[in-house]
C-alpha cells in the first residue's frame, strides 16, 4: 500500500501543479479563490484520474467499469473539494494566511484521505483477489512456490 501511495502522491503531485496554474491564473484575472479553487478542481480531476487508474491503481478493480470508476473518483475528489474550501476559506478569512499558501496547505490536508478513499472505494479489490495478491507478495520477497 505504501508504493501505491507514493505513486499516488507523484500523481497528484503533477495534479497540484495543474491546480497551481489555474488557480493562480484565475485570481491574477480577477475571480474570487473559491472560484478559482473550483476551476482549478476541474483542470486536474481528469488528469488525476487517468494517471492513478493507468498507474497507482493499475490493474485493481478489473471487474468495475472505467466509467464507474471515474465516476466515483469525481464524487471522492468533489467531497475532498469541498472540505479543501473549507480549510481554505478558514486559513485566508480566519487567520489571514496568504491564499496561494493556504491552497498548498488545504491540499496536503485532503490528500492522504483522498487516497485511502480510492484505494477502499473506487479501486477496490474484491477480497480473493487481495488474498492473491497478498501471496504473490509472500512468493516474491520469500522465493516460494506457492
Amino acid at each position: 500500500m505504501l508504493k501505491m501511495f507514493l505513486k499516488f502522491a507523484l500523481v497528484g503531485l503533477t495534479g497540484v501543479g495543474v491546480n497551481l496554474a489555474v488557480y493562480v491564473t484565475a485570481i491574477s484575472a480577477g475571480a474570487s479563490y473559491l472560484v478559482a479553487a473550483k476551476l482549478s478542481f476541474a483542470a486536474a480531476v481528469t488528469g488525476n484520474f487517468i494517471g492513478n487508474l493507468r498507474w497507482t491503481f493499475r490493474g485493481r478493480a478489473k471487474s468495475r467499469a472505467i466509467g464507474l470508476k471515474y465516476f466515483m473518483f469525481v464524487i471522492i475528489s468533489w467531497i475532498n473539494l469541498e472540505v479543501n474550501l473549507a480549510i481554505l476559506q478558514m486559513l485566508i478569512e480566519s487567520f489571514k494566511v496568504d491564499q496561494t499558501i493556504s491552497q498548498i496547505m488545504a491540499i496536503a490536508v485532503v490528500s492522504f484521505f483522498n487516497f485511502l478513499v480510492n484505494y477502499f472505494i473506487t479501486f477496490n479489490e474484491p477480497r480473493a483477489q487481495q488474498d492473491k495478491e497478498v501471496g504473490k507478495t509472500y512468493e516474491i520477497s520469500n522465493h516460494t512456490n506457492l
